[in-house]
């Protein structure tokens, strides 16, 4: 299939609106927004004043030249690589179930028909946990243990085949939480490993912990500029 990406965009919430009609400006008409919270130490926050850092996080499938284009735009117009104001990962798409979920995903945008970009081996990872709810601050512990910095929390339903007709209801009990983490690629395994060891076992809470490929990130310096 064509060089296609997952841009996932993680900003202050009072710049979600901001954010998203930038994408929308420039080519993004399909995209998903959720709610979700960063994971800065208790010390900063103190410093800061506050008890939690609020987020919003955009996704969307683009195509190779918005990927190329669309972080560089950050950047430049919404200052995203300024300390704080948020960040910006791609993420290579593997494929799409059909011709008709492409056309969903990337409704507006200007595809070549042969649009092919021989794939660069990734610098980075983003290490994705599920956990139950309230079991995230270990998780986060535990990365930080193996040389993680920060990381984003998001707040999410169980959804199966006996639930999922509620799902929308939010009648769900099973509550969850994903933790968004980006890693060096020399460092993924090291930190999966350490939240295995340190913040997972029986009865632990944490469900799963995988990695994806992530070739471009925008707004960490802590990674970027190392």
């Amino acid at each position: 299939m064509s060089h296609m990406n997952y841009l996932v965009t993680i900003t202050k919430r009072e710049y979600g609106q901001a954010f998203a009609r930038y994408l929308y400006d420039n080519g993004v008409q399909v995209m998903t927004a959720a709610l979700c919270e960063g994971t800065a130490q208790k010390k900063t926050l103190d410093l800061l004043g506050v008890e939690k850092t609020e987020k919003v996080m955009l996704s969307a499938v683009v195509s190779g030249g918005l990927s190329a284009a669309l972080p560089r735009g950050l950047m430049r117009a919404m200052q995203i690589d300024v300390p704080g104001n948020g960040i910006a990962i791609t993420i290579p798409l593997q494929s799409a179930a059909n011709a008709a979920s492409l056309q969903y995903l990337t409704k507006g945008q200007d595809i070549p028909q042969k649009e092919v970009k021989e794939m660069e081996e990734p610098r980075f990872s983003l290490v994705v946990t599920i956990a139950q709810r309230g079991r995230t601050d270990s998780v986060m512990e535990a990365a930080r243990s193996a040389g993680a910095g920060g990381g984003t929390i998001i707040h999410a339903k169980g959804v199966n085949q006996n639930n999922a007709n509620h799902f929308f209801g939010m009648s769900i009990a099973s509550e969850q939480e994903l933790v968004y983490i980006v890693v060096k690629k020399q460092d993924e395994r090291k930190v999966m490993r350490a939240i295995n060891e340190r913040a997972g076992g029986k009865d632990s809470g944490i469900s799963a912990v995988f990695s994806l490929p992530v070739n471009q990130v925008v707004g960490l310096c802590s990674l970027t500029d190392a």
